[in-house]
């Protein structure tokens, strides 16, 4: 447990935004109304409750403190917490935790029934969240075409020559900030939730796999980018950038899926697990050999594996870190620990399974329809993408190609004027249709694709949620779309010029 010396600091470290301390403060009250059910002193609990590794834990741990070791009355303690924290959510329930005491009320009929109303209250801030995130994915599409189209005109204004260059450096940059700030607003948008678990010595084995590509061939796939890029051009580095990208981004792809088809399955494994040791009057170790695995699917190797452990006598608690480190799933380990704790204290399994798979439950649906609006965007933006970066790039080697011809037939007219004055006149009648020097443009356009790469890769990311490994996923296709693109349209440009 950390110190009262560092309490305070760590209080004021937590997000002031209740929708960012949300799954955390449900997870917190949902633990306690499980050891609640045990009957456990309030001590205890406000203890177990602060050890948890949740942002939100701190402030129950805070309170333990001040009456433990200062002595302060538990009518007290919350409030003196309360004026730390910035979230209304935590304070006005430490607020109405001391007034819950010192009426006398039972302590456990609170923490159960505060555990439903921020249940209820969860489910509509991610239900408004969602709704939300649905706009903003239009929006972020609307945005994505808009800054391209922009883009285009001033390429093209610059050709004509009414618009000069520095009018092209202040559309990139405009460009820039509009897509920094829609990739922003849907991370902002987006629930906030944690997905994976990384326990102490093992990792699933894809996140790790994932891990050791991202860590190996991330900076030498960056080094080799950078050589190919001098050599043979962005396009192609960006090619050779995805590739080395690619293996981590697999298994970090397949290390989520995973996860995602573990979450729909928690509820079922924690409710018939406590209803099994209910009914059977037998430990929780016990009943894991009458359950029936079939049904758990993604579940029922890690399962096995901690049946086994605990048949063979090893340390129930390591048993049970393992089990969770192995799987990787946060609201695995989160529902676990709500059982197992419960159990442990004294509580009916089946009541403490019924609580910790109602949560389960509930999140799991929940981010079911995050799911299908972020899915639906992911697959939106991998062809616009490919489409936005086409066209630019199909732009500018148009706008080059009549640049050069530009270049050849005003030499033409100038080669002419010496020998015939009276061509002169004819020989500045292409004013308005002057060669230009393209260097800044084209240098522009490729840092207009780089960023589009960014922030398509960023954006499905952000919707969907999960470990940030996926970003490698999500980038290398990204990539590997603007490298193709870079390879392929100059080429289709000047076979169409050249036609």
């Amino acid at each position: 447990m950390t110190s009262s010396t560092s309490s305070p600091k760590r209080i004021e470290k937590v997000s002031s935004d209740n929708i960012v301390i949300s799954f955390d403060l449900l997870s917190n009250l949902t633990y306690m109304a499980s050891l609640s059910s045990a009957r456990v002193p309030r001590e205890t609990m406000l203890r177990k409750a602060g050890e948890l590794p949740v942002k939100t834990a701190v402030f129950f741990e805070q309170v333990n403190l001040l009456a433990q070791r200062l002595g302060l009355e538990y009518t007290k303690a919350p409030e003196l917490v309360a004026q730390k924290a910035k979230a209304q959510n935590i304070k006005s329930l430490l607020l109405r935790f001391a007034s819950t005491i010192a009426s006398g009320e039972s302590e456990q009929v609170f923490i159960r029934e505060e555990s439903r109303i921020e249940k209820n209250r969860y489910e509509n801030e991610y239900a408004r969240s969602v709704e939300n995130l649905k706009k903003w994915t239009d929006a972020y599409a609307a945005i994505l075409v808009s800054v391209t189209l922009i883009v285009v005109v001033g390429m093209v204004s610059n050709m004509m020559g009414s618009l000069n260059q520095t009018f092209v450096l202040i559309i990139a940059f405009v460009m820039f900030t509009i897509m920094a700030t829609g990739v922003y607003v849907i991370l902002r948008t987006s629930p906030y939730e944690d997905y994976t678990y990384d326990g102490p010595g093992v990792i699933p084995k894809d996140r790790a796999r994932a891990r050791l590509f991202l860590r190996t061939l991330g900076p030498l796939g960056l080094i080799m980018a950078l050589a190919v890029g001098i050599l043979g051009g962005v396009g192609l580095a960006l090619v050779v950038f995805a590739v080395f990208l690619f293996p981590a981004g697999w298994y970090a792809r397949k290390d989520d899926a995973s996860i995602r088809a573990m979450d729909k399955e928690v509820a079922l494994f924690i409710r018939s697990l406590g209803a099994v040791a209910g009914a059977t009057r037998t430990t929780l170790g016990g009943a894991l050999s009458k359950l029936d695995l079939r049904a758990m699917g993604n579940l029922a190797p890690f399962i096995n594996r901690l049946e086994t452990r605990l048949l063979s006598q090893l340390p129930s608690e390591l048993s049970w870190e393992r089990f969770k480190s192995e799987s990787g799933n946060e609201l695995l380990r989160r529902s676990t620990d709500m059982l197992v704790d419960g159990v442990l204290a004294g509580g009916r399994p089946e009541e403490i399974g019924e609580i910790a798979s109602s949560y389960a439950s509930t999140v799991s649906e929940l981010r079911e329809t995050r799911r299908l609006t972020a899915s639906t965007f992911g697959f939106l933006v991998i062809p616009m993408h490919l489409a936005m970066t086409g066209l630019l790039l199909f732009i500018l080697n148009i706008v080059k190609g009549f640049n050069d011809r530009l270049e050849i037939v005003s030499a033409e007219l100038l080669q002419q004027s010496r020998e015939i004055s009276s061509l002169s006149p004819q020989a500045n009648s292409f004013g308005t249709f002057a060669p230009q020097d393209l260097t800044l443009v084209t240098g522009v356009i490729i840092f207009v694709v780089l960023v589009l790469t960014v922030a398509n890769a960023l954006a499905p990311k952000f919707a969907a949620g999960g470990n940030n490994l996926m970003i490698t996923w999500t980038l290398s296709i990204s990539a590997l779309l603007s490298g193709f693109n870079m390879i392929v349209v100059p080429k289709v440009a000047t076979a169409l010029l050249a036609g």
